[in-house]
This record gives C-alpha cells, structure tokens and sequence, in this order.
C-alpha cells in the first residue's frame, strides 16, 4: 500500500459514502486503489472521477464497471411525509445525518445536506422514500470538489459521534458490572425475606417494539389500500 497516496486519491471521490464501490465509504475504495485496486468502481463519480484517478496514478483511462452501477445525475431522497411511520430506519441508515425526525414522528430529507446515496431507500418498511435529480446540479470542478468535501467532513463527524455514544455505552456497562459485587452484598428485600413475590412487569423497549410493529403493519396496510384505490381509479 503507497499510503502517502491515499489523501490524494481519497480527495477525488464524490465522498457520497454509498457504498457502490464494495467498500463501507470512500476512504477504504481510496486505500484499495492505492494498492493497484481498479479506478472504475465508482458511478457516482463516473467518468470525471476515473480520469482524474487515471491521471494522479498514471494509468489508462476505463469504462465504468457496470457492476457496480451506472453513472447519472445527481439524486436525492425525498420523504414521502404523509406516508412515514416514524420508524427511524433511515435515519441509521444515513451516512452524513441528512434526515430529521424521531421515533414515531414524521421525517424529512434535508436536501442540500443529502449525497443521494440511496442507503435510505432499502430499509424504509413502507416505501416512501424517493429518489429525484437534485435541485442544484452543477458541473463547476471548485464547487465539486466544495460539496465533496463537505460530505465527507459530515461523515466523519457523524462517525465520531457514534463512537463516542458507544464508548459511553461500555463506560456504564462496565460501571454496573463493577457495582455488581456490592449490591449482592446489600440486605435482602423485602419480599425476598416475607416471601411475597412481585412479577416483574414487562420492559418498555419490548412493548415500544411490539407497537413499532403494529403501527408499520398498519401503514403497510394503508399504503397497499392507496395503491389499490390508485390503480381501480386509473
């Protein structure tokens, strides 16, 4: 690996972060091209991408591998909001924190954030995520590379905030396993020594998944209702 070029292959990658490539982000596609992995792997960055990587490697310029996808304009995702269940699957499944919302609360893109990646698209239990050129097309080189930057400076900071939330996590998990030993320690209940048993009473996460369930039932079944009615009208 010429990891001293690395930056410099990884600064002329869309930063689109959709994975197209086989890889989870632009920066590892950057690191196998560094070690004589293919140029042509990337449809959001199509041609312009492949013959700039062609030049800083000195290497012929290729066809994009259909394989892995087709170059076209730019998209992004738009949310069908009278449709969202609220469910939060493509709010995870965004690279760069382009959708607002929360659980059970309607979302919507933030479009001049989106990288039109489609990573929303597959997860969304009722299919109302859709995919529409963007409105800001633009074929300046500066600007590109401007917006390139951008996403990727969103997605690592992203990145760096789901690693912090979960070193938390293991910080309070190791924390309850250490006060473990001294609450065995502590005197028996109540109902331990009157022998009267109190049944535990379900766990809000279970009953929240439960209703989740119900409620994405329920739009499925309505937006099944709203196609049927669409084609009998037609």
């Amino acid at each position: 690996m010429n990891a001293a070029l690395i930056p410099a292959i990884d600064a002329l990658l869309p930063q689109t972060q959709c994975g197209k490539c086989g890889h989870t982000g632009c920066l590892p596609y950057a690191e196998e091209i560094s070690t004589g992995g293919a140029i042509n792997k990337c449809p959001p960055g199509g041609r312009r991408t492949i013959a700039q990587l062609a030049q800083l490697l000195n290497k012929d310029i290729v066809p994009l591998d259909p394989t892995h996808g087709v170059e076209a304009e730019r998209l992004v995702a738009y949310i069908r909001e009278d449709e969202c269940i609220g469910c939060t699957k493509c709010i995870k499944a965004c690279p760069v924190d382009a959708i607002l919302g929360a659980s059970k609360r309607m979302h919507t893109v933030i479009v001049d954030e989106c990288t039109g990646c489609d990573l929303c698209v597959a997860p969304c239990p009722v299919d109302c995520i859709d995919l529409l050129p963007a409105p800001n097309q633009t074929e300046d080189e500066q600007a590109q590379r401007d917006l390139s930057e951008h996403w990727r400076k969103r997605y690592e900071f992203r990145n760096a905030r789901i690693a912090k939330n979960r070193a938390a996590q293991i910080e309070r998990r190791q924390a309850a396993v250490a006060a473990a030993p001294a609450l065995l320690k502590q005197e028996p209940s109540q109902e331990i020594t009157t022998g009267v048993w109190n049944p535990p009473q379900p766990a809000p996460a279970i009953m929240s998944q439960a209703q989740a369930k119900a409620d994405i039932a329920a739009a499925l079944a309505r937006n099944k209702a709203r196609k049927e009615a669409l084609k009998k009208s037609s």
